[in-house]
């Protein structure tokens, strides 16, 4: 395309604007003005032209600034995304990390190849004809089928004997007879044991210990090593019997650890008994067993039973009736000695049973107090 012509007053309305020419009040040009007009190798094209290069170049120039300053702060602010997720994945993966400290149970390896437990989910073992009747609260009289093979109470009614001085219950049918026993804890309190023997007292379950209904800790009874110590001293037979409130086959393991270690250096004549019961809070306070399933009752008391016997010593369970019948399954634990706890005339247990608790209130020489009252079934 052919270069334009420009007219004189158009090459100086352009080389004003190019130059910024301004004039002053007396009519003198700027220096820089007087330096271009001096100029006389270029065109005014040449220097519109070279105006709009330098502006481009400048321009230029200063895009490459920005964009540099918008690389680096990206990349700063990359970087510090990055920081924040390492620091966030690093504080999360040590807070997993934070447990509570508990006290935990050593459980001896030897202990785990002996407890077999093998608990089933559907209840169906086999019923005989035999029937018997459980009063509830609720519902009234219950009928209960029996277990067909759980060994059955066939105590002889009529050979009960009550003492109606004492209240005390004998038994003897020529071939069984009872001899009298005594259960105590803390709450009888320091007990006189010459006296309990001149009173006829053969036998006595001691509370070794217990573990708290609410709190879950295990505790020794405060009296058992006097207790313990006194009745064998009088030539009385002794057995322990732990108050159980283990939700788990660990904790009834940590139970049966607490009383071997109590018991050792005694020879125990009667069972290390399992005596779990329903808690009836008068505060309000729910037994943290209050739900337990009858499968892991009895899985509980087995691995209590089978830790115990590794120990050395024999096992039982303490129940009424209700708890034996709908807390137990019986097949499962017919081989384990039985104390039943009845406060009636003749033990109403439907199964068989080898002691048994008929009377919370009983006196005995020797005891302040109430005392529980025994007998265990002898065979001559």
């Amino acid at each position: 395309m052919a270069e334009k012509i420009m007219t004189a007053e158009e090459r100086a309305q352009a080389l004003k604007e190019i130059t910024g020419e301004t004039e002053t009040a007396t009519g003198q040009k700027t220096a820089f003005s007087e330096e271009t007009s001096q100029d006389s190798d270029h065109t005014p094209n040449e220097l519109l032209e070279m105006y709009r290069s330098s502006n481009e170049r400048r321009s230029a120039s200063e895009i490459k600034t920005y964009k540099t300053i918008m690389g680096v702060l990206c990349a700063i602010v990359a970087i510090l995304a990055v920081a924040v997720v390492v620091v966030s994945v690093g504080w999360i993966t040590e807070q997993g990390t934070i447990v509570t400290e508990i006290e935990t149970v050593e459980i001896p390896t030897v202990v785990t190849e002996y407890i077999a437990i093998d608990p089933t989910s559907e209840y169906d073992h086999e019923l005989g004809s035999d029937t018997f009747t459980l009063s509830d609260s609720n519902y009234g009289t219950i009928l209960m089928y029996a277990l067909q093979s759980v060994g059955k109470n066939e105590y002889d009614e009529t050979c009960f004997i009550i003492d109606e001085e004492t209240g005390y219950i004998t038994y003897d049918d020529g071939e069984t007879y009872s001899i009298m026993g005594i259960d105590v804890s803390v709450y009888q309190g320091d007990i006189d044991w010459d006296a309990v023997k001149e009173a006829g007292v053969e036998f006595a379950i001691i509370r070794c210990g217990y573990r708290g209904y609410v709190t879950g800790t295990v505790n020794e009874d405060a009296n058992f090593k006097a207790n313990i110590k006194g009745a064998t001293e009088a030539g009385i037979k002794v057995g322990v019997y732990f108050f159980s409130q283990a939700l788990s086959v660990e904790e009834a393991l940590e139970e049966a650890e607490f009383c071997l270690e109590l018991v050792d250096g005694y020879e125990l004549d009667y069972p290390i008994f399992f005596d779990w019961e329903v808690v009836i809070d008068a505060d309000g306070d729910t037994a943290r067993t209050a739900y337990i399933d009858p499968q892991q009752l009895t899985d509980n008391f087995l691995t209590f039973a089978q830790r115990v016997e590794i120990g050395g010593y024999t096992a039982g369970i303490y129940a009424n009736k209700k708890t034996a019948v709908w807390k137990y399954d019986l097949t499962r634990v017919d081989d384990y000695t039985m104390w039943f706890a009845g406060y009636t005339d003749t033990p109403t247990l439907y199964y068989d049973l080898q002691l048994w608790q008929y009377s919370s209130s009983g006196s005995v020489d020797g005891i302040s107090g109430s005392v529980d009252l025994n007998i265990a079934f002898v065979t001559r």
